[in-house]
């Protein structure tokens, strides 16, 4: 057989290439009989080294993440409203509806109203103070003291004092929780608790709230209550 030019070879091949996918080629097709998938260039990683490429339309910062939210937020992040007062609203809901309300802050001095909402039958009693508990991230107790009473916080926040309150179907109560956001103590990370555990009443249900901007206490380690007070149908 006579050789071919080399360029003549060259050119052969190529249209053999394109019409057999020969090279490295196989059939186009994957293992489960459906087109192959074509893996894009990931700057010379496995697959597997550079990570999962998001899906179209979706960046990493809208991605879900376990990350702890306590420091300042990125840049261009969107900080949302603070949230309205509690809405009171049983509607399609059963037994005691629980809601903060905004935090207010002052010269370091933090103030927000929890609200307990009647949404059972019957009537639901309240005596004095409601049990306070701060959350981390993973809903776990921090070491944070709740003080019954407001004055060891501040003397701005009047206290009713314990007292019998009954609610009946969608009636209110309200405390108002107080603490200090002061950082004294450097050899201790600051205490930052997102969540908030309250239970209104001894044998009541526990409920967890997540207050906007978080229970920011600093290294002061404690929170302060006052006692329930009913709300006026008014109010």
């Amino acid at each position: 057989m006579t050789p071919l030019p080399p360029r003549r070879a060259v050119a052969l091949c190529a249209l053999v290439l394109l019409a057999a996918g020969c090279g490295s080629g196989g059939s186009g097709r994957d293992d489960a009989g459906g087109p192959a998938t074509r893996v894009a260039d990931q700057g010379g990683l496995p697959p597997s080294a550079a990570g999962p490429t998001p899906s179209f339309g979706v960046t990493p910062d809208d991605l879900d993440t376990d990350a702890p939210r306590y420091g300042a937020p990125s840049a261009g992040a969107e900080i949302p409203d603070r949230p309205a007062v509690a809405s009171r609203d049983c509607s399609g809901r059963s037994g005691l509806l629980v809601e903060p309300g905004p935090v207010d802050a002052a010269m370091g001095l933090r103030a927000m109203t929890v609200t307990a909402t009647h949404c059972g039958t019957g009537t639901f009693r309240l005596y004095g103070y409601p049990d306070l508990k701060a959350l981390d991230d993973d809903r776990e107790p921090l070491d944070v003291r709740t003080l019954r009473g407001t004055r060891q916080i501040t003397t701005g926040v009047p206290d009713p004092g314990p007292h019998a309150v009954t609610l009946r179907h969608g009636e209110s109560a309200t405390v108002s929780v107080v603490w200090r956001n002061t950082y004294t103590d450097t050899t201790h990370p600051a205490v930052d608790a997102p969540h908030l555990r309250v239970v209104a009443a001894p044998g009541a249900p526990a409920r967890t709230v997540t207050p906007h901007g978080g229970v920011d206490v600093g290294s002061t380690g404690r929170i302060a209550t006052t006692a329930w007070k009913k709300l006026t149908r008014d109010r």
